[in-house]
């Protein structure tokens, strides 16, 4: 089993006030028995957080910044045509708030987009979609994002919505070989929504403008691959506190965390069944495994087990680290 965990530290001020009080007995019990595997060390400005590197070094994808193929991952599992050799595109309605030195994106789950307003969002926008040699595509389980694909997204680079929500849009805008067709056509895309009647029904209800769109997850797979590991678990309770600043809701996560998973590690690692935890930041990564069994390892378990926490071992620079 592969435990991945993102978010297990954020680039704030205000994690490491918790991060130093945090008590996570399990997840320090687990990690004094195990060893480090491998190391992402990364900076916080890249479009492909460590998380979705990580996690596309374990499914056998290209990890390149900003360019992992998510949306043809999708396409090839729905068995779209043309899925492996061109490129595709996920494209996720939102909503932007308006500063006077920012745009700052809101959580699109917080939207919550029904089927009707996306299907007919989709139709508004496909013709325009179309000019430009792109090809929109419904995602009928996941309301409000749809996947594109054409010649137009070729080696362009887009940064993922875990890099975006609560951030200021402008410094994470795609880049590289068609990123100006994809500027322009979410500016036009941001007009046709200001008017379309679906947001002058959520006016009339009090719910919040889907004003803007984000391209997301861009990239070409060559061929199928290969997963490396099938038996990913990826919670997400961590980011989506770290996404609202709710540091004190990140720190109960952690310690829901600690009282479930990490548990459930230890009792798996104390019967002899192999396990790898990745710890996530927003600037890295590391994944830990299981120590090969030796007489030193063994009693550095019982120590461990019986003791509590392994005295050279710091769980706050893990974290802080990340």
């Amino acid at each position: 089993m592969h435990i991945l965990i993102p978010y297990a530290s954020a680039a704030s001020p205000d994690t490491d006030k918790w991060v130093q009080t945090v008590r996570l007995p399990n997840l320090n019990r687990l990690l004094a028995t195990m060893r480090l595997s491998h190391s992402d060390v990364g900076t916080e400005d890249t479009y492909s957080p460590p998380h979705e590197r990580a996690l596309a070094r374990l499914q056998g994808l290209p990890a390149s910044d900003g360019y992992i193929p998510w949306a043809a991952q999708r396409a090839a599992t729905l068995g779209l045509a043309t899925a492996h050799g061109a490129p595709w595109c996920f494209v996720t309605l939102c909503h932007c708030i308006v500063g006077m030195n920012d745009v700052q994106m809101q959580n699109p789950d917080l939207l919550q987009i029904t089927e009707s307003e996306s299907q007919s969002l989709f139709a508004a926008m496909q013709p325009f979609f179309a000019e430009d040699g792109l090809l929109l595509h419904r995602l009928d389980d996941v309301p409000g994002t749809f996947l594109v694909n054409g010649e137009p997204l070729r080696g362009t680079c887009t940064a993922s919505l875990d890099r975006v929500i609560g951030k200021n849009i402008n410094q994470w805008q795609a880049s590289g070989t068609n990123s100006a067709k994809l500027h322009r056509l979410q500016n036009e895309m941001q007009m046709l929504l200001y008017t379309h009647s679906v947001n002058a029904a959520r006016d009339r209800s009090k719910a919040a403008n889907i004003n803007s769109l984000w391209f997301h997850g861009n990239g070409e797979l060559a061929a199928p691959a290969q997963t490396a590991h099938a038996n990913v678990v990826m919670p997400r309770n961590l980011a989506n506190a770290a996404f609202n600043d709710d540091w004190m809701a990140w720190t109960m996560a952690w310690k829901e965390l600690d009282a479930t998973i990490c548990a459930d590690l230890r009792h798996r690692t104390n019967t002899g069944e192999p396990v790898t935890l990745t710890l996530c930041g927003e600037r890295s990564a590391r994944s830990y495994e299981i120590r090969p069994k030796s007489i030193i390892n063994q009693l550095t378990r019982t120590f461990t087990n019986v003791f509590g926490l392994n005295p050279a071992y710091s769980l706050p620079k893990v974290l802080l680290n990340l």
